[in-house]
């Protein structure tokens, strides 16, 4: 398997990026859309319930209420800006000194399906940036939907073989190096469609593998 091919996990989602530049940071706000096979309601529970989001995201401590806070195993943590069920969830995501603010939209189809919209605003200092590009923080967010779908069954209407959940054994597998590489490829072609100079999209592009590849 080869980051050219057509990866069913890749293509599920789709991809969007903006960038400003603000003096010795850069602002990237990330938008990750997919289609998964539930509608809003019963999505809902698996974002705002505890015990479900420890069964594909994560433990999580604190009150998933408007204005409550919470905090995740990883040190992560932040304030729940706004829920309006079923529909969107707005909260901060604090760590290492930065806040940023994250939005879930679930949007109703036709078909019963839901389209989901993630979108991230961050800001990062201009030198990290130049290193990394914008996968450094969008592929946390690639494996958190992953994780969803695999929980879910979400992407049974669009992938035709089961989504396995992106555990830490999974990813060191060379099928999911395939995949850490295909969204670092993904990343670095939005960092160039924003006006990125594409050699240094394709610096961070391998930079952003490579350091996913060591965490795990």
């Amino acid at each position: 398997m080869t980051v050219t091919e057509s990866l069913p996990y890749v293509e599920a989602v789709r991809r969007r990026l903006e960038i400003e530049e603000h003096g010795v940071h850069v602002r990237t706000a990330l938008t990750l859309t997919t289609n998964l096979s539930l509608a809003p309601a019963q999505l809902w529970p698996l974002l705002v319930d505890r015990a479900e989001l420890a069964q594909w995201y994560g433990q999580l401590s604190g009150a998933l209420v408007e204005g409550g806070r919470y905090r995740l195993a990883d040190g992560a943590h932040g304030q729940v800006l706004e829920l309006v069920e079923p529909h969107k969830v707005s909260l901060t995501c604090e760590k290492d000194g930065s806040a940023d603010p994250v939005q879930v939209r679930l949007d109703p189809e036709d078909d019963g399906t839901t389209s989901l919209r993630l979108t991230c605003t961050t800001l990062i200092e201009r030198e990290r940036f130049d290193r990394y590009g914008p996968g450094a923080a969008a592929i946390h967010w690639e494996i958190a939907l992953m994780a969803l779908a695999a929980h879910a069954d979400g992407w049974r209407a669009c992938v035709t073989v089961p989504v396995p959940a992106p555990t830490r054994e999974w990813l060191e597998s060379a099928e999911g190096i395939a995949h850490l590489q295909a969204w670092s490829v993904r990343w670095a072609a939005e960092a160039i469609a924003a006006g990125v100079d594409e050699s240094s999209a394709r610096r961070g592009e391998l930079a952003t593998a490579q350091a996913f590849l060591k965490a795990h």
